[in-house]
């Protein structure tokens, strides 16, 4: 064996290995990049639902209290006077209900508000452990006036207080033209958390 067939014999070998390497790497960073995406669409999808009417910025506000009303079977609130109001309140009667702390509803108290991103958020309008239903904005937090309890307006993640892991139990709605629409139905099968 000659002299460049002996090293012919290491040289390839070595070639075949750093072309297996390359390819493996490669394979490993389009499944990293794979997986971010996955994680990132999926935290984006919790809230693909949610209608953006453009950022707005809160100093200290009260809620709006407006009415509701029925139409063929959902509950409709104008949705120019939330876009103007920013943050309202109202009620949906006949929806009967105990928390687990033993107070007794027969409606159900929803809020709804712009977050500082432009995101409209529908909730119920309860603090469950606390049993409050009032609520106002310091900034960027929604804050339970019976306990102080707070939340970012954004995700509702608890920031302080004494109830933070149960925040304004969001609602699914669907706006056409201006009005914004929830399912009666959805409303009805609310349940209060285990607290």
């Amino acid at each position: 064996m000659s002299r460049s067939d002996k090293k012919g014999k290491f040289i390839e070998p070595q070639k075949s290995n750093n072309k297996l390497f390359i390819i493996a790497g490669l394979i490993i960073v389009a499944l990293l990049a794979v997986g971010a995406y996955a994680v990132s669409n999926n935290s984006a999808s919790a809230d693909a639902n949610l209608v953006n009417v453009g950022a707005t910025s809160y100093q200290v506000a009260e809620f709006a209290k407006i009415n509701a009303s029925e139409e063929s079977g959902n509950i409709v609130i104008d949705f120019n006077e939330l876009k103007n109001k920013k943050s309202v309140t109202f009620d949906v009667q006949g929806i009967s209900f105990s928390l687990n702390n033993g107070t007794a509803f027969d409606y159900l108290p929803l809020l709804a508000y712009v977050t500082p991103k432009g995101n409209v958020v529908v909730a119920t309008s309860l603090c469950e452990p606390c049993s409050g239903i009032n609520f106002h904005i310091e900034g960027n937090e929604l804050v339970c006036n019976a306990c102080d309890t707070r939340w970012s307006l954004e995700n509702l993640q608890g920031i302080s207080g004494g109830c933070p892991q149960y925040p304004p139990d969001k609602v699914k709605y669907t706006v056409e033209g201006d009005k914004l629409i929830i399912k009666k139905s959805d409303l009805e099968n609310w349940k209060p958390r285990q607290v």
